[in-house]
């Protein structure tokens, strides 16, 4: 019985690993009040190399996991495309939060939080 409790342990954990489907419902734009939101972002593995992409409306960015593989809170960020820096956390609770950086002219900053769930 005493090999059995750590392996229904690992049982209890969330997954932890690409790809994600995530939804915010609430945006909030630096210096304004915050609001809904609908907004859709999906983590994916888009090439035979392993790489990661973050994927929205506005396109594919390549992103890095600053997270260890397979484990919870997991962190992704971007930076450089089309004057966009992303940086996106999914917590244990599967809830996320997703910074938006503009900086192709006049710097702005956009702040999402909602859910997440595993693709698989």
């Amino acid at each position: 019985m005493m090999r059995l409790v750590p392996f229904l342990a690992l049982l209890a954990l969330p997954a932890a690993a690409e790809p994600w489907a995530c939804t915010f419902t609430v945006e909030c734009v630096a210096g304004e009040a915050c609001g809904e939101s609908a907004f859709e972002a999906e983590v994916i593995a888009a090439d035979h190399a392993g790489e990661l992409f973050l994927s929205t409306v506005t396109g594919d960015s390549r992103i890095a996991r600053l997270t260890g593989p397979d484990e919870l809170p997991a962190t992704y960020a971007s930076a450089g495309a089309s004057g966009l820096a992303e940086l996106l956390t999914i917590e244990a609770d599967l809830t996320a939060l997703m910074s938006v950086h503009i900086f192709d002219g006049a710097a702005a900053a956009v702040t999402y939080f909602g859910t997440c769930e595993e693709l698989r």
